[in-house]
């Protein structure tokens, strides 16, 4: 029982534990085989996990609610045992497929115990034990049956719950999505759109505002173009951890060019091969950079700068550097703000890889983000 609630608080598909469960009720109870069943919305019981059931059996084995001990156990909510399983085939109404499953059972156990299944008042359906040779049970057995079927109970209605956790999570990740569309490639259209229709009339009376709007169009259009490219990277994390750091950096500098209206500036030296995690982290706290700038600097220039150092040997990367500079407004901390939170998730993000994380920022003068990363050193280090 101590190894069954261990497994219970593991994340193994559902099959899989109610299938260890019933392995463990065996020998624990005398019997010879075991199955859970579930009781489905239109009042079949069919089986979910089982141990030392023949096919033959499985083929014919969904059992209406109220029908044999399984059924009944279901629909009263109480233990049923039957000593004999050939009592079975004189049940009234039973139907000629259940006829069939009744004979093939019989043939291979002389005695049953079923007990009900319930979560949180829900009849979800029975644990039933199988014995080859006639076997009277005790109260004890009854007892340790249903403490079984608790843990059956505990071990559905956890796979239920991180089931929904998922779901929420997807959900979440959805609206979130939904969110970033309409707050920056959706409003980044809608401002191209308009900037379209007025450049006829600009062209004719004042070409030179003209052009401005052309540069501003590039900016918007490419940034809600890159936009899209990262929400779709988001979407498929494979190839978000495939896509090479440089072409990533790009894709965030050209989204806040397009969100800010303004030129981001991009330089990158050096090439090499960046393990999967860094170039990620690397990713993510630049990204969560870029939006606090967005949000928070008012800043007309902003700058982005990638070193990466190769190894002389095997040409990968020893060491790497990213700086994002912005002349905004600046900011001093305050331990309850957004910005502080942001920076917090950052830092760990540092600290996961081993990475160096350092931020300075002076009001009226900006703010310098720098993280590097050495392949030689193992010990973690962040300070800021």
């Amino acid at each position: 029982m101590r190894e069954t609630l261990a497994v219970l608080n593991t994340n193994l598909p559902l099959e899989k534990l109610l299938n260890h469960i019933v392995n463990q009720a065996c020998p624990l109870l005398n019997a010879d085989a075991a199955a859970i069943y579930h009781l489905q919305m239109n009042g079949i019981l069919t089986i979910q996990g089982l141990v030392g059931l023949s096919n033959e059996y499985i083929k014919y084995g969904n059992i209406p609610l109220g029908k044999m001990a399984t059924g009944n156990a279901a629909l009263t909510k109480k233990p049923i045992f039957i000593l004999n399983t050939k009592e079975l085939l004189e049940e009234p109404g039973i139907a000629q497929d259940l006829v069939i499953a009744v004979e093939k059972l019989s043939n291979e156990f002389s005695s049953l115990l079923s007990v009900p299944i319930e979560i949180r008042e829900e009849n979800y359906g029975s644990l039933t034990l199988y014995y080859r040779n006639q076997h009277s049970v005790t109260e004890e057995e009854i007892s340790l049956a249903k403490d079984f079927s608790i843990q059956a109970a505990l071990a559905i209605d956890n796979a239920r719950m991180r089931m929904q956790i998922q779901q929420d999570a997807v959900t979440e990740e959805r609206n979130r999505l939904a969110r970033e569309l309409h707050d920056s490639v959706t409003q980044n259209l809608f401002s191209a759109n308009l900037i379209a229709d007025t450049l006829p009339i600009l062209m004719k009376r004042n070409p030179q505002k003209a052009e401005e709007g052309l540069d501003e169009l590039r900016l918007l259009t490419r940034g809600a173009l890159s936009e899209m490219r990262s929400l779709l990277l988001e979407l498929r994390p494979h190839a978000l951890e495939d896509t090479p750091l440089e072409d990533l950096l790009r894709q965030l500098a050209e989204t806040a060019s397009g969100r800010l209206r303004k030129p981001v500036m991009l330089n990158i030296q050096g090439q090499a091969f960046l393990p999967a995690e860094i170039r990620l982290t690397f990713y993510r706290i630049a990204q969560e950079a870029l939006n606090n700038i967005i949000k928070h600097a008012e800043a007309e220039t902003i700058e982005i700068s990638l070193s990466i150092i190769p190894d002389s040997i095997d040409g990968t990367c020893r060491k790497a550097l990213l700086l994002i500079k912005d002349d905004g407004c600046g900011f001093r901390e305050m331990p309850d703000s957004a910005i502080h939170l942001g920076f917090n998730i950052m830092k760990e993000r540092a600290q996961s890889v081993r990475a160096n994380l350092e931020i300075n920022s002076k009001i009226n003068l900006g703010t310098t983000i720098q993280l590097s990363w050495n392949a030689d050193i193992k010990e973690e280090h962040v300070s800021g």
